[in-house]
């Protein structure tokens, strides 16, 4: 049986995991995220499952966007879970797989994120966003 996130741990866990994402802290993933955690990119179509794959996530953003940064803007919680509002911003110097070639523009972006808590982590990510604004802001076509 799992046990209640309260409410205090839920901000905590979320403000660190923005800070990780801003500061590529890639070792506080196991700390914040329970090992079966799923973090789930609506707009691409992709759901990481595990530490290791959400690590990877953040890597990859890194190579492509090595002064990645992510400001939260709002935070809503409630019983085991939370939603967010944020900004992603950074310039892109590195190639977005096979169909995205370095840009060197910047972006600037709002998503927002879902989030369930299990056990005093962060048990999964839903991350929401604009696809076709970002791929304009990088030169790309939507």
């Amino acid at each position: 049986m799992s046990s209640s996130t309260s409410p205090e741990e839920i901000r905590r866990l979320v403000q660190e995991l923005y800070a990780a994402w801003s500061l590529h802290q890639l070792e506080k993933i196991d700390a914040i995220f329970t090992h079966d955690a799923a973090y789930e990119d609506v707009a691409a179509d992709q759901v990481h499952r595990g530490t290791e794959e959400i690590k990877q996530l953040l890597r990859a953003a890194y190579a492509w966007a090595p002064d990645f940064r992510v400001t939260m803007k709002s935070l809503i919680v409630a019983d085991d879970c939370a939603a967010t509002e944020w900004v992603s911003e950074g310039i892109q110097t590195g190639p977005i797989g096979d169909d995205l070639p370095a840009s060197g523009n910047s972006f600037r972006l709002r998503g927002a994120s879902i989030l369930t808590f299990r056990d005093g982590k962060i048990a999964s990510v839903t991350d929401y966003y604009d696809m076709a604004t970002f791929l304009t802001q990088l030169g790309g076509t939507t």
